[in-house]
């Protein structure tokens, strides 16, 4: 009797092992295996929607290689504007600096700096602890306050929006945040998400005269007064003339109008997306695995390349090239 307790309790933790088995990206067609065309001169050691950073200090932006310019040890970029690099730490410590490396502006926050707009000597920040903050260079802190606790975060975080006497700040605890420049305090806040917990907003962006916002599980347009939302799991975004496309976890695409109406829809199981680009009208995305997925608008015609050496790559796009690790691959 007592062996078959035994034996029924290893049956059952074999059968559990077997059923949490990892799965993965598996085609059904692979269109041809693609090499690099070209090296960079070192690894890309992390990245984000809008840089990448190299292992000898090097930043990759959308708009390619900057040669001049390396990233001091212990900071991240959050943002390069007219030939300033805006430059934070871990630890509140935020600096403006030149190509040359010339410091032009410098200010220790009271935590670390996830996310900056910029208009003229004006800064409007995100720090980690969930204050918003709006600083001057020549007058230091014009408004700071501490909204509601957000414990656990998306790594990533929606800069703020400078509007015509207007601040929008995207805050962790999911809510945007109306602040006006004249009066000098929030007017205004809306809910995007009520999740516990990875509850900050994503992705902020004003087209047309339309707002466009998303957390990791909704995205929210509002038009004219009028709110549409959709309800996903998000991986990535991208808005694209009139269409946005979602990217879900659990390996949708779906592409919708501006009133987040569904379009197209197409689902690759098991895939995680990490990259994605929009270049001469075909969407690029680079899955964790290492295969590049092209297609079309419509998301009817695709082409899945695998890549040689890309696979859980660090990596990065840009205009007509995908980069990975130490490599760079023209887009086809």
């Amino acid at each position: 009797m007592m062996k078959n307790v035994i034996f029924a309790a290893l049956a059952l933790v074999l059968f559990s092992a077997c059923g949490t088995k990892k799965q993965y990206f598996e085609p059904d067609k692979i269109e041809d295996k693609l090499s690099y065309d070209s090296r960079l001169k070192s690894q890309i050691n992390s990245s984000s929607d809008e840089f990448a950073v190299l292992n000898n200090g090097q930043i990759l932006s959308k708009q390619g290689l900057i040669e001049n310019f390396k990233l001091e040890k212990e900071f991240s970029i959050l943002k390069y504007e007219a030939d300033e690099f805006v430059i934070a730490d871990n630890f509140g410590l935020l600096k403006i600096v030149n190509a040359d490396g010339d410091e032009l502006y410098s200010h220790k926050f009271d935590a670390a700096v996830l996310s900056v707009a910029l208009q003229g000597d004006d800064l409007a920040l995100i720090l980690a602890n969930n204050s918003i903050v709006l600083a001057n260079r020549s007058l230091g802190i014009k408004f700071q306050q501490l909204l509601a606790p957000a414990p656990a975060q998306d790594m990533r975080v929606a800069s703020p929006v400078f509007l015509t006497n207007m601040i929008i700040f995207p805050s962790l605890d999911g809510k945007l945040n109306v602040f006006d420049t004249q009066t000098q305090k929030i007017i205004r806040s809306f809910i995007i998400s009520r999740d516990e917990f990875f509850n900050n907003i994503i992705y902020l962006e004003i087209k047309d005269n339309k707002m466009i916002v998303a957390s990791s599980n909704r995205v929210v347009v509002v038009d004219e007064g009028r709110t549409f939302s959709l309800g996903e799991e998000i991986r990535n975004i991208a808005v694209y003339k009139d269409n946005i496309f979602i990217f879900a976890k659990n390996g949708n695409i779906i592409k919708t109008d501006l009133h987040l109406n569904k379009l197209f829809e197409k689902k690759f199981k098991f895939a995680i997306y990490n990259e994605i680009n929009i270049f001469k009208d075909h969407l690029y995305v680079f899955e964790k695995t290492g295969y590049l997925i092209k297609s079309d608008l419509n998301l009817q015609e695709f082409k899945i390349y695998r890549v040689s050496g890309a696979k859980d790559s660090n990596a990065f796009m840009q205009d007509d090239k995908f980069y990975y690790s130490n490599k760079i691959l023209n887009l086809i």
